[in-house]
C-alpha cells in the first residue's frame, strides 16, 4: 500500500462534512390549529352572548312591558339569547366542540326570529325606543363567521343591524329613524371589521394546518423513497452484481457464495429483519469485514476498535456495511487495473467510521448523476437516511477517491 494511500485512508481526527441527513422525521401534534383557534373564538363570542345576556335581558323585559305580550320576554330572550349561551358551552365541554357549527348558526336564526317576533306581536306604542337589541346583535355576526364564509357573516351582521333599528323605531311616538340608522350602520361598519379579523385569524390556522400537511404529504413520499432506494439498492448491490460475476466467469469461485448472500438479503428484507437487537462494536466490526470479505477476500482492512465502543442499531450496521461494500464494488470496477484499494473500520465511543480509499484514476463527484444507484442510493440515501448518519465522497481525476461513512450515537440520544 503506498504512503499516499495511507494517509488518506486514515481518518483526520474531529473529521465532519459538511453533509447532511437527508431525510427527516415528522413531528407529532394533535389537533389542527384551525380547530383550535375555531373553539377559543367560539368561547370568547359565547362569553359575550353571556355578559350581553346579563346585562342586556333585563333592559328587554323592561322595554316589553306594555308593548309585547307578557310571554314575549321569555320566548325573545330564548330566541335571542339562549343559542350564544348554548355556543358558550359547547365551546367549553370538549366532547361537544362537534356542536359549535349549529350554535353558531343558530344565533344568527335566533336573533333574527327574536327582532320580526317583535314586530310582529308590538302593537301598543310608546315614546321611548326599545334598542335592547341593537346592542348585541353584532355577536351573531362574529358567531357565523367562525363557521361560514365572510359575505354570509357580514349579511347576517347587516340585517340583525336592520332588524334592530325597526325595533327600536316600531310604533314609537315622536322616534328619530335616522339615529336608529345611524346606530345600525356604526355597528354593521365595527363589527364588520371585527368579523374580517376572526376570518383573517381562522384563515392563518387554516394555512398552518395545510402547511403542516404538505410537510407530513413531504415526509410521507421520503419514508416511501427510502424504502424503494432500499430495495433498489438491495437489488443493484446483490442480484445484479451477482448477474454480472455470473456472466463474466460462472466459474469463479466466488460466485456460489456471492448469489447465496443475494439470497440472504433477500431473504431479510421480506422478513424485516432489521428489528433485532443493538450490536456490539466487536460483533460490528466483524460484520463489516465479512461483508467486505466476500467482495474481496485479499482487500487490507486496518481496525481500530475503542474499549468504550457503543452498540449499535442493527439498521446502522446494516446500511454501513451495503455502502461500504458499494464504495468496494465500486472501487474495484472503476479505479483501474493497477489500483490500490484499502479499507479502515473506526469504532469508539462518539464515532462510528468506515473508509474506503483508493489511488486509482478518480473522478468527478459532481458529475455524477442523483439517478446513479451505486453512488447514490447505495451510499449517499441509505446512510444519510440514518439518524445520525452522513457520507462524504471525495474524488479528483488521476488522484483517486475516498469514500468516508460515519454515525454519531449521541443523534441517537438527542432523537429518543
Amino acid at each position: 500500500m503506498t504512503r499516499t494511500l495511507t494517509e488518506r485512508l486514515r481518518p483526520l481526527p474531529g473529521f465532519r462534512d459538511s453533509g447532511r441527513s437527508l431525510f427527516a422525521r415528522p413531528v407529532e401534534h394533535g389537533r389542527g390549529e384551525l380547530d383550535r383557534l375555531r373553539v377559543a373564538l367560539a368561547r370568547l363570542t359565547g362569553a359575550g352572548y353571556v355578559v350581553y345576556t346579563i346585562i342586556v335581558l333585563p333592559q328587554m323585559i323592561s322595554e316589553a312591558a306594555g308593548r309585547v305580550p307578557a310571554w314575549y320576554p321569555v320566548v325573545g330572550g330564548l330566541l335571542a339569547f339562549g343559542p350564544g349561551v348554548a355556543l358558550f358551552a359547547v365551546s367549553v365541554v370538549r366532547r361537544w366542540h362537534a356542536a359549535i357549527a349549529a350554535a353558531a348558526i343558530s344565533c344568527a336564526v335566533g336573533a333574527l326570529g327574536a327582532a320580526v317576533l317583535w314586530l310582529l306581536v308590538c302593537e301598543s306604542g310608546s315614546d321611548t325606543s326599545p334598542i335592547w337589541i341593537l346592542d348585541f346583535v353584532g355577536l351573531a355576526g362574529l358567531a357565523v363567521v367562525l363557521v361560514r364564509p365572510v359575505l354570509e357573516a357580514v349579511a347576517v351582521l347587516v340585517v340583525g343591524k336592520l332588524a334592530g333599528a325597526a325595533v327600536a323605531v316600531w310604533n314609537v311616538d315622536g322616534v328619530d329613524a335616522w339615529a336608529a340608522v345611524e346606530e345600525a350602520l356604526f355597528g354593521i361598519v365595527f363589527t364588520s371589521l371585527c368579523i374580517l379579523l376572526v376570518r383573517r385569524v381562522l384563515q392563518v390556522g387554516a394555512d398552518l394546518d395545510e402547511s403542516r400537511a404538505d410537510t407530513e404529504r413531504a415526509v410521507a413520499r421520503n419514508v416511501a423513497n427510502i424504502e424503494l432506494a432500499r430495495v433498489d439498492a438491495l437489488i443493484h448491490d446483490h442480484v445484479l452484481s451477482t448477474f454480472v460475476a455470473v456472466a463474466a466467469d460462472r466459474d469463479d469461485a466466488r460466485v456460489p457464495a456471492q448469489a447465496s448472500e443475494a439470497l440472504v438479503a433477500l431473504d431479510r428484507l421480506a422478513a424485516d429483519d432489521l428489528a433485532e437487537a443493538d450490536v456490539p462494536g466487536p460483533e460490528l466490526v466483524a460484520r463489516l469485514r465479512a461483508v467486505i470479505g466476500g467482495i474481496s477476500s485479499d482487500l487490507p482492512v486496518t481496525v481500530e476498535v475503542a474499549a468504550d465502543a457503543p452498540s449499535c442499531p442493527a439498521e446502522v450496521v446494516a446500511a454501513l456495511a451495503e455502502a461500504a461494500a458499494e464504495a468496494v464494488r465500486n472501487s474495484a470496477a472503476h479505479a483501474g487495473p493497477d489500483a490500490e484499494t484499502a479499507v479502515y473500520i473506526g469504532v469508539r465511543a462518539d464515532l462510528v467510521q468506515v473508509v474506503v480509499t483508493d489511488d486509482g484514476v478518480g473522478f468527478d463527484p459532481e458529475a455524477v448523476g442523483d439517478d446513479r444507484l451505486g453512488l447514490a442510493l447505495s451510499i449517499r440515501h441509505r446512510v444519510g437516511a440514518l439518524v445520525g448518519g452522513e457520507t462524504a465522497v471525495m474524488s479528483t481525476p488521476g488522484r483517486g477517491s475516498t469514500v468516508r461513512l460515519w454515525w454519531t450515537p449521541e443523534s441517537r440520544e438527542d432523537h429518543a
